[in-house]
């Protein structure tokens, strides 16, 4: 293109190099000619251009009352100029033809990014389930009575819906969202643009003896994500492997659990069993998926869990590791459906412990698992076929009148 045209994604709960937005996304968009920009609201600030050629302007998050709830409200005065003005004037300079919004959040200023942007086309990211993610995750341990946090998770979720209905397209990552906004959104242009894996070339083909894990779970280490469950298998595992080696790849932003991960660890001498990584650059994170023997994603059965189908089993498949994944669910659907591991009950750790062993010690099975992941995302799950279904959107968008 020889006056390119300009994209901009604005998001508030999503890092500059998140996987989605930046490395599949944005990237894509640039090999095929598009200028993009990149707007985020976060922990950090500044602008300049990343080496893959994305135009970034990160905005810090303002705090200035101690709690979220009396930030909020300080920001809703009319004259207090926020971080969501300061992205809205940033949008304004770009002049972009096309807005990619990734946040729940963002839909505060969606009225005015339409005022300002008369012409624009605008495309909707929904990534999760809002209201089962507040009630399962932000408020499962709260100390406001349930029928209030419920009613407020309820409201937030129809509050997005309405919302929704102002832009031109919806994008779902999974078939849980396209199914809840097709049927609520449904004059709204909606596709599936699955998270599939673009690390198709990052494979190394390691033999079996000279992968450094025997299990792995890989992304945000929380309770109902089976982080402790895992942890707590060890203990049986390494009573019949004592050289079984868990490696735990992300945050633990919860004070509580990581004490309770460490203190478990500490008490039955499993410091050289368990091997805890925080947060990896999604550039580093392939040289780790070749070192692992199997996938782990031992969720708890919750609302939350229901709808959606994680990123980590495409990944998992794509460099062969046979998965143990929960018995629900999308998950369930998809490592059942392409061979590619084996389904169970969730939150039991002697349950978790006896598949992993058995999947160690039977190398036929381990194999044709790993085979069949390979296949199914050199076949089906890989990003190619997702890139090519997002220009067709982008170019259907510029195309209307």
């Amino acid at each position: 293109m020889e006056n390119k045209i300009k994209v901009c994604f604005i998001a508030d709960q999503h890092s500059l190099y998140d996987d989605r937005i930046y490395w599949k996304e944005a990237v894509s968009l640039i090999k095929k000619g598009y200028e993009v920009y990149y707007i985020c609201i976060g922990n950090d600030e500044g602008n300049g251009k990343t080496k893959e050629g994305v135009y970034y302007h990160q905005i810090k998050r303002k705090k200035i009352l101690p709690t979220t709830i009396f930030n909020y409200l300080f920001k809703k005065i009319p004259f207090i100029k926020t971080e969501y003005h300061n992205a809205l004037d940033i949008c304004k300079n770009i002049n972009p033809s096309i807005i990619h919004i990734h946040d729940i959040r963002i839909n505060r200023i969606i009225n005015d990014l339409k005022k300002n942007h008369p012409n624009v086309k605008l495309i909707y990211d929904a990534r999760e389930p809002i209201d089962k993610n507040l009630k399962d995750y932000r408020f499962k341990t709260s100390k406001i009575p349930k029928f209030i946090t419920n009613k407020y998770a309820n409201y937030i979720q129809k509050w997005e819906y309405k919302k929704v209905k102002k832009y031109n397209y919806i994008l779902a990552v999974d078939d849980g969202l396209y199914e809840r906004f097709s049927s609520n959104v449904p004059h709204v242009n909606i596709e599936i643009i699955y998270n599939f894996t673009n690390l198709k070339d990052k494979r190394k083909f390691l033999s079996y003896d000279d992968k450094i894990f025997d299990a792995a779970y890989i992304g945000g280490l929380t309770k109902i994500r089976g982080t402790l469950t895992a942890v707590k298998a060890t203990k049986y595992i390494v009573e019949k492997i004592p050289s079984y080696k868990l490696l735990l790849l992300g945050e633990i932003f919860d004070k509580d659990l990581k004490n309770e991960i460490t203190s478990f660890i500490k008490t039955n001498n499993l410091e050289n069993n368990i091997i805890l990584k925080n947060f990896i650059p999604y550039k580093e994170i392939s040289n780790y998926y070749n070192q692992i023997k199997i996938g782990l994603n031992p969720l708890f059965n919750v609302k939350a869990h229901e709808e959606i189908i994680q990123i980590k089993l495409f990944e998992y498949m794509n460099f062969g590791l046979p998965i143990i994944t929960s018995n629900f669910g999308y998950m369930k659907q998809y490592v059942e459906e392409n061979n590619v591991g084996i389904c169970i009950e969730p939150n039991d750790e002697k349950l978790l412990a006896e598949t992993i062993i058995y999947l160690l010690e039977n190398r036929e099975l381990f194999d044709s698992y790993a085979e069949n992941g390979i296949k199914a995302v050199n076949e089906r799950y890989n990003w190619k076929i997702m890139e090519n279904k997002l220009f067709s959107i982008y170019e259907k968008l510029l195309n209307e009148k």
